[in-house]
């Protein structure tokens, strides 16, 4: 009489999927997100400064970085109204320089989409206005559009900076009044910052101070 043995093959096989299939999967390490990393908010002063001088050398260089003759150093221009001076193609290449530098600046800093859409005019018509022969290579000296496109993002950038310095403050202020055993909820920034910005500052500056 043949005895029933169990088929080793298919064992194996129940074997190996149970293993598997209760294997946990090594969870995959959470790193900032790159617009967190252009987020002035989660800057340092000194890194904000490094990064705005980088971007305003190059703004110089591509506007401002050579003096009219005989106009008392008022009026500049740079590498953009040289190479605009060749009809056409010069045109062509500084609107290339130009949408260069806006790339940079939104690889530097998170730009909302009302300064992108003005700092898209402003090389639109920079462009636009430097086909007109003679007119539009005094016009592109004057209107300096990688300059003004330049003052756009500081602005937005030493404005977010701003208010966090007055979040910082005024929740200082608050904390030294009502205590050290006030909660952090207590204390509400009452400046219009973008959502979730001053959270570490509020938690920083409402935790009591050490005893000495």
């Amino acid at each position: 009489m043949r005895s029933h043995q169990p088929n080793s093959h298919n064992h194996r096989q129940a074997s190996a999927h149970g293993s598997t299939s209760h294997t946990p999967q090594a969870s995959k390490p959470q790193t900032p997100s790159s617009v967190h990393k252009r987020d002035p908010q989660h800057m340092s002063e000194k890194e904000v400064d490094k990064r705005l001088e980088r971007l305003r050398i190059t703004a110089t260089w591509l506007d401002a970085c050579m003096t009219v003759p005989c106009t008392c150093n008022r009026v500049k221009f740079g590498v953009e109204s040289l190479v605009g001076l060749v009809p056409v193609i010069g045109d062509f290449a500084g609107i290339i320089m130009a949408l260069v530098f806006i790339s940079a600046i939104f690889g530097t800093f998170h730009t909302p989409a009302s300064i992108k859409v003005q700092m898209f005019l402003n090389v639109a018509l920079d462009f636009v206005v430097g086909l007109v022969p003679l007119l539009g290579d005094i016009f592109d000296i004057m209107f300096k559009a990688n300059m003004r496109n330049m003052d756009l993002i500081e602005s937005h950038v030493r404005s977010i900076r701003t208010s966090m310095q007055a979040v910082e403050m005024g929740t200082r202020a608050t904390a030294a009044a009502d205590g050290p055993k006030a909660p952090v909820s207590a204390y509400i920034p009452h400046v219009p910052i973008k959502k979730g910005a001053g959270r570490k500052i509020l938690e920083r500056v409402a935790a009591p101070a050490p005893t000495k």
